[in-house]
């Protein structure tokens, strides 16, 4: 019986030493993308210029997929 109450306590206190590592290790850094919006300059035919504003390059940004792309055509 002193052989299994040695292996239980064995058990938790390395769970016990594992958490605390866990728990005292500091939360990994991640970038976060800042949105930016991609402007044109558009020359009308009279020679004016106008400023077209696209949009946000963070929502069309490629990321990690799971699943290979299909190759271009």
């Amino acid at each position: 019986m002193r052989r299994a109450w040695a292996a239980i306590v064995a058990v938790w206190a390395t769970l016990a030493i594992v958490a605390g590592l866990a728990w005292t290790r500091p939360a990994p850094v991640q970038q976060v993308a800042q949105p930016a919006t991609t402007t044109l300059v558009v020359k009308s035919q009279s020679g004016t210029k106008r400023f077209v504003v696209v949009g946000s390059t963070a929502a069309t940004a490629p990321h990690a997929t799971t699943q290979a792309s299909p190759p271009p055509p």
